[in-house]
């Protein structure tokens, strides 16, 4: 199960139907607290402006446990909804100062993976999904794992992966 609930409280549908008719190239960036997420926003941000593509910024807020402790877990998923949106609009500022544009923002709840998979099926602009590579000598990040392991041909577009070490200089001279 899935809900999505777009910032500023504008349903999907309605949000859908302000979209200009011609498609536009989209740079998708999923917002977590790892530090490689500026690298690979940034790369997206500088992707889009040169390519005449715009970026949109996914968080994911994972369904909070609680069992009989409904009230509780309502709380945390709350709490966890507006550290999600606290994350997406500075990241939005990032982007908007790199690439002159706004960042389509949203916010689902679900697993990551699946509300990832389901997101990229929905949305045919959709071009691209950028992701950061950990910085630290653990592997690339779990995300990076899945989508480049198994799940690889699952996808229905390319996924460009920005070591999250890079510079901004070194960012901007890629792209």
């Amino acid at each position: 199960m899935h809900v999505e609930v777009p910032l500023g409280g504008v349903p999907t549908e309605a949000a859908s139907l302000s979209r200009p008719l011609a498609r536009r190239r989209t740079f998708l960036v999923v917002v977590d607290d790892s530090p490689e997420l500026h690298a690979a926003a940034r790369f997206a941000a500088r992707r889009a402006a040169r390519s005449g593509g715009r970026v949109a910024l996914l968080s994911v807020v994972e369904p909070a446990e609680g069992g009989h402790w409904m009230f509780v877990g309502n709380l945390m998923q709350q709490e966890a909804r507006e550290d999600a949106e606290r994350r997406l609009q500075q990241l939005a500022a990032t982007v908007h100062a790199c690439s002159g544009q706004r960042p389509e923002l949203i916010v689902r709840e679900g697993t990551l993976r699946e509300e990832l998979f389901t997101l990229i099926e929905e949305d045919e602009d959709i071009s691209v999904l950028v992701l950061g590579a950990a910085i630290g000598g653990d592997g690339p990040g779990p995300l990076v794992q899945a989508l480049t392991g198994k799940n690889a041909g699952k996808l229905r577009i390319p996924v460009t992966i920005v070591p999250g070490n890079l510079t901004e200089t070194e960012i901007d001279a890629l792209t």
